[in-house]
C-alpha cells in the first residue's frame, strides 16, 4: 500500500513539474501616435528600461482624477522609467483638450485600444507596470485617492 501511494504521490509531483507556468504578459513591441508631436512612441527605444503605462480616456471622470497621481509620480521617476498615458480616443483632439485642461504633463499617447486589448485591460483608468525586461509585474485597475502612494512604492522596487 506505501508503494502504491509513494507511486502515486510521485505521479502527480512529476505532473505538476511538466505543467506549464502562465504566460506572463510583455509589451512587446508597440508603437503608437503621440497627441502632441509628430513622432510615434516606440517601445523599443526604451529596451532595458521600466516602463509605467496608464490607459485612460479623454472622456473618463476617473482618469482625469488619476492625472495629478500620473503627474507625480513621473515628475519623481522619469527619469528612471518611461511613464505614459495611454488613450483609448482614436483621435488626438480630444486627447490634447483632456490633457491641456487638466495641466497634464505627462507623454500622452492615444489610439491604445488594440494594446488595452492585447493586455487585457477591463476598465479605465488601468495601469500596468513592466520591469526592464517589459514583462508585466503589477496592474491597479479604477481610481484610487492612494494610486500615487502605490505607484511609488512599485516604481522604488523596480528602480533599484
Amino acid at each position: 500500500m506505501k508503494k502504491i501511494c509513494l507511486t502515486l504521490l510521485l505521479a502527480a509531483c512529476t505532473a505538476a513539474c511538466l505543467t506549464p507556468l502562465p504566460e506572463i504578459a510583455t509589451l512587446g513591441q508597440v508603437s503608437l501616435p503621440v497627441a502632441n508631436q509628430e513622432t510615434p512612441w516606440n517601445s523599443a527605444d526604451y529596451t532595458g528600461k521600466p516602463v509605467l503605462m496608464v490607459f485612460m480616456g479623454s472622456w473618463c471622470p476617473w482618469c482625469k482624477r488619476t492625472m495629478p497621481a500620473v503627474t507625480e509620480v513621473a515628475e519623481a521617476y522619469g527619469d528612471k522609467v518611461e511613464i505614459i498615458a495611454v488613450f483609448m480616443d482614436r483621435d488626438a483632439a480630444p486627447v490634447q483638450k483632456a490633457i491641456k485642461e487638466h495641466d497634464f504633463t505627462v507623454k500622452s499617447l492615444y489610439n491604445g485600444g488594440e494594446l488595452a486589448e492585447t493586455l487585457e485591460v477591463q476598465g479605465l483608468p488601468h495601469a500596468v507596470l513592466f520591469d526592464k525586461k517589459h514583462r508585466a509585474i503589477k496592474h491597479w485597475e479604477g481610481f484610487d485617492p492612494d494610486r500615487a502612494t502605490h505607484f511609488r512604492e512599485a516604481l522604488q522596487k523596480v528602480t533599484k
